[in-house]
């Protein structure tokens, strides 16, 4: 059995303050808890992950290696080897993984199961969307020191052309599908023919498809308008 420590239930260090950055945040957990990760994950030998010398930061990984926070894995579910759905978020959004917040890696692995529960391939261009349903109903509100609980890992798991982003940098803009805002309706866009058309998606004749079918650009079909009139939609 696992003796792996839930970094959630530790006091936090830095109450009442900002948190230090990956290069100031130096390593504190137990090279213990660290050999349990990597049992209880699976980690293999050739991708040598490695516990931190004393003293040591995300920053100062060996030439090769990066750094990967155990947070990921205890309360993001994230695993190796590493989903396409994932790689296409990083290359798509431009992302260092290291670079990723805690609290931001459940909402990626949350957004895949649901999918795959669904029979649904999930890609960049439904994740890249707003205004549905939180995939987790209880997701986790913070994680206390998450960026001290890191390891340094082989460069080469994460199959992805990856660029370390300056702070100055910023995330670059995605643009959102205009028929994924329409049926979210947050297209500033679209008007409706009729005062009471509302957008739905239909296929061969037939509505009430999930928004689902929206983003995903293997679907066929399209967004149509309805007229809701005694409760039934004329078109």
């Amino acid at each position: 059995m696992s003796t792996m420590a839930n970094p959630s239930t530790k006091k936090r260090k830095y109450r009442g303050r900002n948190p230090p950055g990956p290069d100031r945040a130096k390593i504190s957990w137990k090279e213990e808890e660290f050999q349990n990760l990597v049992r209880d994950m699976g980690f293999r030998p050739e991708w040598g992950a490695q516990f931190p010398t004393p003293h040591s930061t995300a920053m100062d990984a060996p030439p090769g290696y990066i750094a990967l926070y155990a947070a990921f894995f205890w309360e993001g579910n994230f695993r190796f080897p590493m989903t396409k759905f994932t790689a296409e978020v990083l290359t798509n959004y431009g992302l260092y993984i290291s670079q990723i917040n805690a609290l931001g890696v459940p909402r990626l692995t949350h957004f895949e199961f649901i999918c795959r529960a669904n029979r649904i391939d999930p890609t960049f261009e439904m994740f890249n969307t707003s205004g549905v349903i939180p995939c987790s109903s209880n997701p986790p509100k913070s994680l206390h020191d998450w960026k001290q609980k890191f390891f340094y890992i082989r460069r080469g798991v994460i199959p992805v052309d990856m660029h370390y982003r300056a702070e100055s940098e910023g995330i670059p803009k995605i643009d959102i599908e205009e028929m994924a805002l329409v049926g979210a309706g947050m297209s500033m866009l679209w008007v409706p023919k009729n005062p009471r058309g509302v957008p739905v998606y239909g296929y061969d004749g037939k509505v009430g498809y999930s928004l689902l079918n929206v983003l995903d650009p293997k679907a066929a079909g399209a967004m149509i308008e309805a007229v809701f009139a005694e409760g039934k939609p004329v078109w």
